[in-house]
C-alpha cells in the first residue's frame, strides 16, 4: 500500500503549493485508499500537515494536506536547513572506549608485561584521563598516518 513513487508526488505537488495548501487527488491507477495511507505516513513523519478524523466507521476522513519545512527539506538536494542545523553528536560511553583500547593493546606487537601493564592503567583511568588518551592518540595516529589524503578521500569521498 505504501508507494514511494506516490509519495514523491504528493510531496512535490504539496511542495509547489507552498505555503499554501493543495488538493492532492489520486491520479490513473491509484485508489483512494492508497493516497489516504501514503498521506497519513508522510504525515507521521512529520512531512506532511493533515488534517484528519476519524470516523465512526473506523476508516480516516483527510483534507486540506499541507508540506512542512522537514518535507520541503526533505525535497532538497542538500537536506535543507534541516542539514545544516541538524547537527549530531555521537558518544561513546567511557566502557565502550576502554574495551576498543585494551582491544587494540591486545592485539599489538610488543612485550606482554608491558601490555598488561597498559591494560591494568587503561582499566583504572577515570573518563576525563580516558578522553586525553583518546584524543591525543587520534591526532597522534593521524598525524603519523603518510597517506592520510588518500585514505581520507576513500572514505569520505568514494567512486
Amino acid at each position: 500500500m505504501l508507494n514511494r513513487t506516490m509519495q514523491r508526488r504528493i510531496l512535490e505537488e504539496l511542495a509547489t503549493a507552498y505555503p499554501g495548501i493543495a488538493r492532492v487527488r489520486p491520479t490513473q491507477g491509484e485508489t483512494l485508499q492508497e493516497l489516504q495511507a501514503n498521506l497519513f505516513y508522510l504525515a507521521q513523519h512529520e512531512l506532511v500537515e493533515v488534517n484528519s478524523t476519524l470516523l465512526m466507521n473506523g476508516e480516516r476522513s483527510f483534507a486540506t494536506p499541507g508540506i512542512t519545512a522537514k518535507g520541503l527539506d526533505f525535497l532538497a538536494d542538500d537536506g535543507g536547513l534541516s542539514a545544516i542545523l541538524g547537527v549530531v553528536t555521537v558518544k561513546l560511553h567511557d566502557d565502550t572506549i576502554r574495551s576498543l583500547l585494551i582491544d587494540k593493546i591486545e592485539t599489538a606487537k610488543g612485550d606482554n608485561s608491558v601490555k598488561s601493564k597498559l591494560i591494568d592503567k587503561v582499566k583504572g583511568l577515570p573518563a576525563d584521563a580516558l578522553s586525553t588518551v583518546v584524543t591525543k592518540s587520534l591526532d597522534a595516529a593521524l598525524g603519523a598516518t603518510p597517506n592520510l589524503l588518500p585514505l581520507l578521500t576513500n572514505i569520505l569521498l568514494p567512486g
